[in-house]
């Protein structure tokens, strides 16, 4: 966990001492995005810290983007210079932000760096639930508090984000299944029964959560936050160095601490 929190305590230096940006929220939100898993993320991390609809949106505006980019690019640069597949599959899940993006990426690499990519990119989703929890209370304690009062457990609690908690239970229930049920959960979940039933919802609610979003953005407010492209310049020099790190770490713990473990994927594969 600390690399990834590391990250985004640079960026969060990075935004507010260097770039100066005047809004905390924006700075933190951004850099959450691209730090972990992007939308997520971003609405998790703008919630624990009270972020405006507005700086949400441009958290999420500038990502996507960036992610459909990404997703086209990292492949073609891998298979281009001849990279090793779980090297390269480690490094599209720890860079692209979103989970589909990432999966869609990873499938040009083939078995091994999908299985490689995903695994990466869940693992970082995980930390959704930890950076949250961290944002409400440093905001809380630090940020927003008053001086001389003790910070409220019960602030923080209403600033985590609910989600979160329905990540887990779906995680926990569905990793049941699978171990109790073995092929036949695997018919449940992977093969269509479930996915094939939630799809459409999935689909919907997701066409409907930007819909919202754009349509209780004051663009107004938009351009103010946008005057100098500072939320631009954060991402930008924020995920060039989150490529070069995670490219880095993944060539340490794959290939220098754990050889073993890419030996043992490429002869499951």
């Amino acid at each position: 966990m600390s690399p990834l929190v590391s990250t985004i305590d640079i960026r969060g230096h990075f935004g507010q001492r260097v770039l100066k940006m005047e809004s905390k929220t924006l700075n933190i939100v951004v850099s959450a995005d691209m730090s972990v898993c992007g939308v997520s993320a971003a609405i998790a991390t703008a919630s624990a810290c009270r972020a405006t609809k507005e700086e949400l949106t441009i958290a999420v505006g500038i990502s996507l983007p960036f992610t459909a980019i990404m997703m086209i690019a990292m492949p073609t640069f891998i298979l281009a210079v001849g990279m090793h597949p779980v090297l390269g599959g480690a490094w599209i899940g720890g860079t692209i932000d979103s989970t589909g993006a990432v999966v869609a990426a990873g499938a040009f690499l083939g078995d091994v760096g999908l299985f490689v990519a995903a695994t990466v990119k869940m693992i970082q989703n995980i930390l959704i639930g930890v950076i949250a929890f961290g944002v409400a209370v440093y905001w809380c304690a630090r940020v927003d508090c008053v001086p001389g009062q003790r910070v409220s457990k019960m602030e923080i609690w209403y600033r985590f984000p609910k989600f979160v908690l329905g990540f887990i239970l779906a995680s926990i229930i569905f990793s049941w299944i699978l171990t109790r049920m073995g092929s036949a959960g695997d018919v449940m979940i992977d093969q269509g029964v479930l996915r094939g039933f939630t799809r459409p919802l999935r689909e919907w609610f997701f066409v409907l959560a930007f819909a919202s979003i754009g349509l209780a953005s004051n663009f107004r407010v938009l351009a103010h936050h946008f005057k100098g492209g500072k939320p631009v310049t954060l991402y930008v020099c924020g995920q060039s160095f989150n490529l070069a790190f995670t490219l880095l770490v993944a060539w340490l713990m794959y290939f220098v601490v754990f050889p073993h473990v890419t030996e043992e994927l490429m002869g499951m594969m």
